[in-house]
């Protein structure tokens, strides 16, 4: 959508602030989409009550904040860049903050997997990176991201839920828990997880087609991310390397096809989404 569409559609008010400077809002029903020649900037957005767009072609900026959106049109250049060095200003110690954390979540993480390794014998960190990183292509919340780092670490190693909302708040805590097995499941027939393969990811299939769109997200990143590092070490090794996993590569196909559907099903599927178009094209280049 062109911007003056953008301003016809949505906004009922314009005030003439004088110096060169209008103010268009109103309060759109929907929210709306980068118009043409924006740029969004996520790094001074925190979705989803405040997203930020500016457009250095029309001299514009366009905030939708708590519902109310609102584009400033300059004439005037250097009033533009001064109000975007405003809003970074007002808005930018979250991106600080949110990558001082995002440091400190890796350093932690990094430890903890410090002596694991994946399947193909790479260090097990190189997983939560790649799992954060689609998170953040995503322009996924910091606590989502958050969670991407730190996802398998209380399956995997001695940290516990509690650690975790403690360190690094509920949310983050909150999104953890709903991507790891509970602890009857993982420590079932003596911790051998070949035996109780079928029954953990039955439990994973139904806790996800229950949950909300970010938690789906976050699965969705897991299994991308997976899946990717699947392919490619088959590529490499051949059709043996599924003597590696707890279960054939029949039933790996049933539950990678079964979390497909699950994304993308019901009001709150992610079917509109990078990661989730990218884990369907997985799906179906490996099965």
């Amino acid at each position: 959508m062109k911007i003056r569409e953008l301003i016809i559609q949505h906004c009922d008010n314009t005030e003439n602030k004088g110096n060169g400077l209008l103010i268009h809002t109103g309060h759109p029903a929907e929210p709306i989409e980068t118009p043409e020649l924006f740029n969004y900037l996520d790094f001074l957005s925190d979705e989803p009550s405040r997203k930020i767009w500016h457009s250095d072609d029309y001299r514009m900026i366009l905030t939708e904040i708590d519902g109310e959106l609102t584009v400033y049109e300059h004439v005037r250049l250097s009033n533009y860049r001064i109000q975007l060095l405003d809003l970074r200003e007002k808005y930018g110690e979250k991106e600080e903050k949110d990558l001082t954390e995002l440091a400190d979540i890796f350093s932690f993480v990094s430890y903890e997997h410090r002596n694991s390794t994946r399947k193909s014998g790479v260090p097990y960190i190189t997983h939560p990176m790649d799992v954060a990183s689609i998170l953040i292509k995503e322009n996924a919340p910091s606590e989502l991201i958050f969670a991407g780092l730190l996802h398998d670490i209380v399956e995997d190693t001695d940290v516990n839920i509690v650690t975790i909302r403690r360190r690094y708040g509920p949310a983050v805590g909150d999104y953890v828990e709903a991507v790891t097995e509970p602890v009857e499941l993982r420590e079932a027939a003596g911790g051998d997880k070949a035996q109780t393969w079928k029954e953990r990811k039955e439990y994973t299939i139904k806790r996800i087609s229950r949950a909300n769109s970010e938690i789906r997200l976050l699965a969705c990143a897991d299994k991308l991310a997976n899946i990717r590092d699947l392919i490619s070490e088959i590529k490499q090794e051949g059709e043996e390397f599924w003597d590696k996993f707890n279960a054939p590569k029949s039933d790996q196909e049933w539950y990678y096809r079964s979390m497909l559907e699950v994304f993308a099903t019901g009001p709150q599927n992610i079917a509109d989404t990078r990661a989730y178009r990218d884990y369907k094209d997985c799906v179906n280049e490996l099965f």
